[in-house]
């Protein structure tokens, strides 16, 4: 699977003619009904979206896409992604109360802390409206009290905190700096550059970043 960026409409147009020749050249094929592509908008959006062709086919339009887990959309917002964490966690949620009700006080937390904290992705969400993020905080919340089968009224908060469970808003900021000390202690030439650069600093990650961590 290949993943392109083009700042600029030209792009692609040079990326399929550098498809073809690579094609004629390693005697490759390349699937043309699994290949989209998509236009980032703008406050100055296109009226008609332009047709691209690989291989005289015609490549179907997409607004939103998923890419090694995470859902990359036309508007570049990360609403379409939470919404598919909160799912997930809803169903992972449910999956351990059922399959293992028998089981352990000590071992159900376990199993919480093993399959619904890695909330894939969620370093990356910089563009989301404050209701998408509430209501995968109620799921992580309603998870945790159903499998400990308290009633909805009681409070998460002194639940997480005496059977030593991360809350949601600690979660998040746990796997935020995770990350950005990975990326901050990296050895690899183009992140360092990237995270001293202007681009870094001025981006909506990195102040998203800044409001959570300090």
């Amino acid at each position: 699977m290949m993943l392109s960026f083009f700042p600029i409409c030209q792009g692609p147009e040079g990326a399929v003619r550098c498809m073809h020749q690579f094609s004629q050249s390693h005697n490759v094929v390349f699937n043309t009904t699994e290949s989209q592509w998509m236009i980032m908008n703008s406050k100055w959006k296109v009226l008609r979206n332009p047709s691209f062709q690989l291989f005289s086919a015609c490549l179907p339009y997409s607004d939103k896409y998923k890419y090694l887990g995470h859902v990359i959309c036309a508007d570049l917002t990360d609403d379409a992604d939470v919404m598919k964490q909160t799912r997930l966690l809803y169903a992972r949620a449910m999956s351990i109360i059922r399959k293992f009700s028998q089981a352990s006080l000590a071992s159900k937390i376990v199993l919480l802390k093993a399959y619904c904290t890695p909330m894939y992705g969620c370093q990356l969400w910089s563009s989301s409206f404050q209701f998408s993020l509430n209501k995968l905080k109620v799921a992580y919340n309603d998870g945790f009290r159903l499998l400990l089968n308290e009633p909805r009224w009681c409070s998460a908060s002194s639940l997480f905190v005496y059977h030593k469970v991360p809350t949601f808003d600690a979660l998040i900021r746990k796997l935020i700096y995770a990350l950005w000390r990975s990326c901050h202690n990296s050895s690899n030439v183009l992140v360092d550059k990237l995270f001293a650069s202007d681009i870094y600093f001025e981006s909506k990650l990195f102040k998203r970043w800044r409001q959570l961590l300090y």
